[in-house]
């Protein structure tokens, strides 16, 4: 259902589903990496009415993850491009864990609709992160 690419890396395709809607890649070395690439295959797509909140999850000094909201992707946004090399450096330390992406699909108020992802997503997908 979705893909993920690192700029000088191999496509990864097959994400390791945690739950019926969380799915995750785990990234080596992530501490080299500045940007990423997530995307559907359009093999799947969502339900009518749905979308997938892209999460980046690094550990922080004590090993604990730490969980944040880069963006989404829908039927209508099926790719996205994120930065994440600001976002790792301040917490991280060499503590030996994976960078992890994690995708939790969560019901819009309207298809594929970018305004309703966004203020759906605290209320439905905040309380919902391992």
């Amino acid at each position: 259902m979705f893909g993920c690419l690192v700029a000088g890396r191999l496509v990864q395709t097959a994400a390791q589903q945690v739950a019926e809607d969380k799915f995750v890649f785990d990234l080596p070395d992530y501490e080299n990496i500045n940007h990423v690439v997530v995307f559907m295959l359009g093999t799947i797509p969502f339900p009518e009415g749905m979308g997938g909140s892209v999460y980046f999850s690094y550990p922080d000094s004590s090993g604990m993850p730490v969980w944040q909201l880069l963006g989404f992707v829908t039927n209508g946004k099926p790719s996205a491009i994120f930065k994440i090399s600001g976002l790792k450096s301040v917490h991280t330390k060499d503590v030996g864990q994976l960078l992890q992406f994690r995708f939790i699909i969560c019901y819009l108020s309207g298809p594929d609709d970018t305004k309703s992802i966004r203020n759906v997503h605290s209320s439905k997908c905040g309380s919902e992160m391992v």
